[in-house]
């Protein structure tokens, strides 16, 4: 599959970022990328200064040495929210302070040319054509702008799972209510045998009248993963759109929506991209954008859009300083490597069931143990005990986050160490006494 033009080059990528290293992100910042603080310099930051092939522990002690995660703390709620690196942080509060200082239309010109930056960043991330590319405010708004931006007639069907997000899910729902056409739920095995099961059980499931299929590629209910290509594959080949929610893989796995083949793909930075907050992504096939219909029209809004940006993300005033600092968070994943990422986030979450199995043997497992059937998300349960309080007494007790969603969900991130995962459980262990 050929590489969008904005990504062809990852040395030129990897040189203008470390160019940012040594710089600044801006005059207002001085603060090297590379810099927890401005006057604590980091040993060994030099371990990120080059591509490596197989990084090991010392390599990621120094990215998560790019946080400002304080001591006492671990983060493993990477599916709800993700801390960002120091630089991004830096880049956006030196953005809207300059804002702050001078909100003429001149000065806010540079805003508009860092969007256009990060734009052209998530197109070669994705591997998709600039035009198909929208920013939005978060996964939500853009799983929204699909339900609620195509046409169907009152004998249509959409195909959603059961473990859709709400904004996937009961968005569907409400606007069927009041249009008229079905949504009909396929419930999927809650511990399948391999990806096939999963394909055939909702094969079975689409109907002569099924329009769209909606799914999230990965779920933050049980921490399923879905084999979205050969799902989007399986809806072009019965002339049905897919609309795959990746809340819990953009910024993750190795994306390339071109293979994947999906008509629609929606996303957030602020999760696993650990970019800034308040900036999600919209993708829409170039041949399907004529069929959607904007949601919210605002000044500066033409009907001589040429671009899905254009079309569907004209929202009225916006936070303006956070979009720039999504091309500075690409270019640190394009710096460690994408595929990098991804290796680790399944090391960490393979290791973290694996000594779990070991040293707790009773935990329940909501989440598949096989690589291939998850992700990111781990998703467990301790007999016995309320997994809403686990979730406090963990955080209270010893300053892991973590969610109370489907049970108790972990989600460790490159910010996090197996020296991390490890108090982890034995927080774990400690609490099940």
């Amino acid at each position: 599959m050929q590489r969008h033009s904005a990504f062809k080059d990852s040395n030129k990528q990897r040189r203008n970022f470390l160019k940012k290293i040594g710089a600044g992100l801006t005059a207002s910042v001085a603060t090297p990328l590379l810099a927890r603080v401005p006057d604590a310099p980091i040993p060994n930051s030099e371990l990120l200064l080059s591509p490596i092939s197989s990084p090991d522990e010392a390599y990621w002690e120094m990215v998560k040495k790019q946080f400002v995660i304080p001591e006492g703390r671990i983060m493993v709620n990477a599916a709800n929210l993700c801390p960002s690196p120091h630089f991004v942080n830096e880049r956006v509060a030196a953005l809207a302070r300059d804002l702050a200082g001078d909100v003429s239309f001149q000065s806010r010109a540079k805003l508009g040319v860092g969007r256009t930056e990060a734009m052209e960043q998530l197109a070669g991330y994705l591997n998709v054509p600039l035009k198909t590319i929208g920013i939005t405010r978060n996964t939500s708004e853009s799983n929204n702008i699909v339900v609620n931006g195509l046409d169907f007639q009152s004998r249509d069907e959409v195909l959603i799972w059961e473990q859709n997000h709400p904004t996937n899910h009961i968005a569907w729902q409400q606007r069927a209510r009041r249009y008229g056409f079905r949504v009909k739920i396929f419930k999927l095995p809650a511990d399948p045998a391999n990806p096939e099961e999963l394909l055939n059980t909702i094969a079975a499931a689409i109907g002569p009248q099924t329009r769209l299929i909606a799914f999230s590629h990965i779920s933050n209910v049980s921490g399923l993963a879905l084999p979205a290509k050969a799902i989007c594959q399986l809806a072009r080949e019965r002339n049905i759109m897919s609309l795959v929610d990746g809340a819990q893989s953009f910024g993750f796995i190795d994306l390339d929506l071109q293979d994947m083949g999906c008509d629609f793909y929606t996303g957030s930075t602020h999760k696993w991209l650990m970019g800034p907050m308040e900036n999600g992504v919209l993708y829409v096939r170039e041949e399907r954008m004529d069929q959607i219909w904007p949601n919210i029209i605002a000044a500066g809004w033409s009907e001589d859009h040429q671009t899905l940006d254009e079309k569907v993300c004209v929202l009225g005033q916006r936070n303006t300083p956070s979009t720039p600092a999504i091309a500075d968070i690409l270019s640190f994943h394009q710096t460690i490597g994408k595929a990098n990422i991804e290796k680790r986030v399944r090391e960490l979450n393979t290791y973290l069931k694996g000594q779990l199995r070991e040293k707790l043997p009773q935990t329940e497992f909501v989440t598949p143990l096989a690589p291939e059937l998850s992700g990111g998300v781990t998703i467990i349960s301790l007999p016995g005990q309320d997994s809403r309080e686990l979730f406090s007494q963990l955080y209270e007790q010893y300053g892991i986050a973590a969610a109370p969603t489907g049970g108790v969900r972990l989600c460790p991130h490159i910010y996090c160490t197996l020296e991390d995962v490890d108090k982890v459980v034995q927080a774990l262990v400690e609490l099940s006494t």
